[in-house]
């Protein structure tokens, strides 16, 4: 029997085994690359760090095959998102080092960064892939509710820290509770004058410094003077869903607080985007935006504010 056909009854026979030659992944790597951490900031694996870090790849690149190109591509897809491609010679085709430095990005978030060889056409032979992750310097707080303060039991939370975890305070614990305070919340039913219009204040927040609401005795709490801003024309740059990190709230909110600052903002609604969003900055210096997502009002049967119903939410950005 020829041996052809030997091969030929052996596939039928053990058809199950498919007899089928095996083929090497498209990316099986067939270049070694070794990192090395020669200082503060190197990289040797994958990492945690603050926005806007200086990274630094110390690597070494070695390949049995001739090398044409190393890189360095960010989030890549196939042969995309090169942020450095070095173009290799006859002395360094089979082993190139390299040191190299990058700036972390300044969103929050993890990206891939590829060390990667190719041949000088372009053809793949390995690479070594390196996760970093960026670290948020600024804090994200979402869905917080402030209500209207009751003036019975005084357990409706009314204050916020927005430094602390952004908890939330009725009167009662924000007595022990006061010197992380940054500011309240109460519905005034007070008028104001706006153009030849009598608008009711509304929706307020106010700083302890200058306490807005009388019918609760402060006056043994520490007072923190939070100062604020709301714009009064045009949308808010960056808008708050683009303020993505502790810089940009800070760049932004200083320019707007430079001037024009107020310890109580009132007539906050979700009916308009120019009044959703206010600046802010503490008694301890830090700045961020606050973005009302909706407001409600209720009466009572007496016609007076129902304070179970009446509440701001909001959420938060503030530097770290």
């Amino acid at each position: 029997m020829k041996l052809t056909s030997f091969f030929i009854i052996i596939c039928l026979s053990f058809s199950s085994l498919s007899c089928k030659k095996g083929v090497e992944p498209v990316d099986g790597s067939k270049a070694n690359i070794e990192l090395r951490g020669t200082a503060k900031g190197f990289i040797t694996g994958n990492v945690t760090v603050n926005p806007n870090d200086s990274i630094f790849f110390d690597f070494t690149v070695t390949s049995q095959e001739d090398m044409g190109f190393v890189s360095v591509q960010k989030n890549p897809v196939n042969q995309t998102a090169f942020i450095r491609r070095d173009t290799l010679n006859a002395s360094n085709k089979y082993s190139y080092t390299a040191v190299m430095r990058f700036r972390a990005d300044s969103a929050n978030g993890s990206y891939v960064y590829r060390i990667a060889a190719h041949t000088n056409k372009g053809v793949y032979i390995g690479h070594r892939d390196i996760v970093i992750t960026i670290e948020p310097d600024y804090y994200n707080y979402t869905n917080r509710f402030l209500y209207a303060p009751d003036t019975t039991g005084k357990n409706n939370k009314c204050y916020i820290s927005v430094t602390d975890g952004a908890k939330t305070f009725s009167y009662n614990e924000g007595v022990a509770a006061s010197s992380t305070i940054d500011f309240g919340y109460f519905y005034d039913t007070a008028k104001t004058l706006v153009n030849t219009t009598l608008v009711t204040n509304g929706h307020t927040i106010y700083a302890l410094s200058n306490n807005q609401f009388p019918s609760y005795d402060i006056s043994s709490w520490t007072k923190n003077a939070t100062i604020f801003k709301r714009l009064s024309s045009g949308a808010p740059n960056p808008t708050f869903a683009n303020a993505l990190s502790a810089g940009t709230l800070k760049t932004a909110g200083m320019l707007q607080l430079s001037s024009g600052t107020t310890n109580r903002v009132n007539m906050l609604n979700s009916n308009s985007p120019i009044n959703a969003t206010v600046y802010f900055r503490t008694a301890s210096g830090k700045v961020g935006m606050l973005f009302i997502n909706f407001a409600t009002v209720a009466t009572n049967a007496s016609g007076g504010i129902d304070t179970k119903q009446t509440f701001i939410n909001i959420d938060v950005k503030v530097q770290k």
